[in-house]
């Protein structure tokens, strides 16, 4: 049987970025239920603010792979920070050049599962990024995974080794890990 194949789209314009490093943690997760994971992190792609005529003229090897591992997902894991109670614009201006997909026989994400993590720096913070992302995750014709989450206080998160230390976290991201797996196994079939 075809290995399940997830894209992991996220990150942040930092360095140090803890939205990316919540990605990962969860790629690992994925990867070993026996996902093929791609991780595509938003700083890397490097892309110029979407307009149609820029989407017309994007000669970037990163964007364009990818695009090709969206075509062939099973499904997908969105991480975002929240800036200003919504997406970060970097994440959102990547999101916007998937309109390259609208002319697809399923365009954009049709049907597949999309699991959707927001980060916040407050106790409280990242469920509106989270309900942003959810609709944005709609739009793309995508089902968004129950279990997606918002996580507060983020730039806690990590010990100085870089190890996720919050139980609660871990618990959560394993979670949807889980939940986006077999969302992807049966919305394949």
């Amino acid at each position: 049987m075809k290995k399940i194949n997830i894209v992991c789209l996220g990150g942040s314009m930092e360095n140090r970025s803890s939205t990316l490093a919540v990605l990962k943690y969860a790629a690992k997760r994925l990867k070993l239920q026996g996902a093929e994971v791609y991780i595509a992190d938003i700083k890397s792609m490097n892309l110029p603010v979407f307009s149609y005529k820029a989407l017309k003229a994007v000669k970037n090897r990163k964007f364009t792979e990818l695009v090709k591992k969206i075509r062939a997902a099973d499904g997908f894991l969105f991480a975002s920070p929240e800036y200003h109670g919504t997406v970060s614009s970097a994440f959102k201006n990547v999101i916007d050049y998937l309109e390259v997909l609208s002319a697809d026989k399923l365009p954009y994400l049709s049907l597949k599962p999309v699991g959707c993590i927001a980060l916040g720096g407050a106790e409280n913070a990242g469920y509106a990024t989270l309900n942003s992302m959810i609709s944005i995750v709609h739009n793309l014709r995508g089902v968004a995974a129950p279990n997606s989450m918002a996580i507060g206080y983020a730039s806690n998160l990590f010990d100085s080794k870089g190890n996720l230390r919050s139980e609660a976290v871990i618990k959560k991201l394993n979670r949807l890990s889980n939940e986006l797996f077999i969302l992807a196994e049966r919305l394949r079939d």
